[in-house]
């Protein structure tokens, strides 16, 4: 008689337990149901009202619509909705570009340009050797007119595209520099764009990193190679002042692999708090204190990369404080060429460091002086406080002996072993 008490009780309990969980579910499912309902009708008077708005503009706009840059618009517009300035559309020619600065060539008038708050295209690098290099163009240079249109009626986006050509072909630019308008014919050539310009500076090998590309890491490897083996190099300073980070995270990931130790190097968190090992280095490492040299100016993977290193012990930073674009992008290609670039997770320097939105902290904070413009040639510790703060950390924290030719610095030490773990990387490209 108990036994079947209690048999009974416990198949009671069971569907007691199943409705309760049916209950659950079903709940679940409605308000998910309802939820989705909702979505639905605001997107369709999201449609509803841009079908109407462009009924209206193609029946009475008398100048009538670009289908192409309607698209763009849109597109651009919705990028725009969600608020956060890293979630960025590209039109074609901005994916051309993209793929083409990764390989380090391309074929233009020689420049880098960005679009300034009026409006304008304004020049920020004037490549050596190039058209617009010998015709006296100048960064802070601004367009006004090409081939003797307005440069404001023809779009920002235009103009940009004006830049860059077939070689030989031959574009008409105005530009103004003080109030003082210059109009050349500017002559499409190929050029290689800067990556990486190295100096000895007072014993030590000065890198001034202009973009991660494929032309980096092999300008790195070159210099590295060539240069440590002479022995006499107290140590390294990366310059990272002013520089973008560019799109390509891996060229950072493989420069840092090269400096240091086993261990993780980036990490991600995605969406819903899923955190992933993206980059790791083998045992390969060199032995060398460094010093990097950052400001306001410096963002995204360069941000990663000042991160990374500066959770080292030989590692000094030196600067202010870095912007604060601690996430990691995919280029997101669409069918008719265009693309989007949305960040897909926060970056996390050696697997802890966040730096997102707040920046990097230096070791040392050091500010220019006011009139101070970071050389693009050799630089100069007699105007460069920053560097100079930089060279006297390194020299009383890790080279207290002169160099002298009585007393030359060892050879650093460059492990050569056979990495344990494989790099790994689960980023998306």
């Amino acid at each position: 008689m108990n036994k079947k008490v209690t048999v009974g009780i416990t198949l009671a309990f069971i569907f007691i337990t199943i409705a309760l969980t049916f209950t659950a579910t079903m709940l679940f499912a409605m308000n998910l149901f309802d939820k989705k309902i909702v979505a639905i009708q605001d997107r369709e008077k999201m449609y509803e009202k841009i079908a109407e708005i462009d009924s209206y503009i193609r029946q009475n706009y008398y100048l009538g619509v670009d289908d192409e840059k309607v698209m763009d618009g849109l597109a651009r517009g919705y990028v725009a909705g969600t608020g956060d300035s890293s979630v960025k559309y590209f039109t074609k020619f901005d994916v051309d570009h993209i793929n083409e600065s990764r390989t380090g060539k391309m074929c233009g008038i020689g420049v880098e340009a960005e679009t300034n708050a009026s409006g304008y295209v304004q020049i920020t690098e004037v490549y050596e050797s190039t058209s617009a290099e010998k015709l006296g163009m100048k960064p802070g240079d601004t367009i006004v007119r090409v081939n003797d249109e307005d440069a404001l009626s023809l779009g920002a986006d235009t103009v940009r595209e004006c830049l860059y050509g077939e070689a030989n072909d031959v574009v008409k630019i105005t530009f103004s520099r003080e109030g003082e308008d210059f109009t050349y014919e500017f002559v499409y050539g190929t050029y290689d764009t800067y990556a990486l310009h190295t100096y000895d500076v007072n014993g030590y090998l000065y890198f001034r990193i202009l973009a991660f590309n494929d032309v980096t890491l092999g300008q790195f490897q070159d210099t590295i190679a060539e240069k440590l083996p002479q022995g006499n190099v107290k140590g390294l300073v990366f310059d990272l002042r002013d520089m973008d980070g560019g799109y390509d995270v891996t060229v950072a990931a493989n420069i840092l692999d090269r400096l240091l130790p086993q261990r993780t190097l980036v990490s991600g968190i995605y969406q819903g708090g899923l955190t992933k090992v993206l980059f790791t280095s083998d045992a390969s490492s060199i032995d060398l204190p460094i010093a990097v040299l950052v400001n306001g100016g410096t963002k995204g993977y360069s941000e990663l990369f000042a991160a990374v290193l500066g959770d080292f012990d030989n590692v000094r930073i030196i600067g202010e404080q870095t912007y604060g674009d601690g996430t990691y992008s995919v280029l997101y290609q669409l069918p008719d060429g265009t693309a989007l670039y949305v960040p897909v997770c926060e970056l996390l320097g050696c697997g802890t460091v966040r730096y997102n939105l707040v920046g990097v902290t230096p070791d040392f904070v050091a500010a220019p002086e006011e009139t101070f413009v970071i050389p693009e040639g050799e630089p100069s510790i007699e105007t460069d406080v920053q560097l100079r703060k930089a060279l006297e950390v390194l020299d009383s924290e890790f080279n207290n002996a002169p160099a002298t030719p009585e007393n030359e610095p060892e050879q650093p030490e460059i492990t050569e072993t056979e990495p344990e773990t494989e790099q790994s990387s689960d980023a998306e490209e």
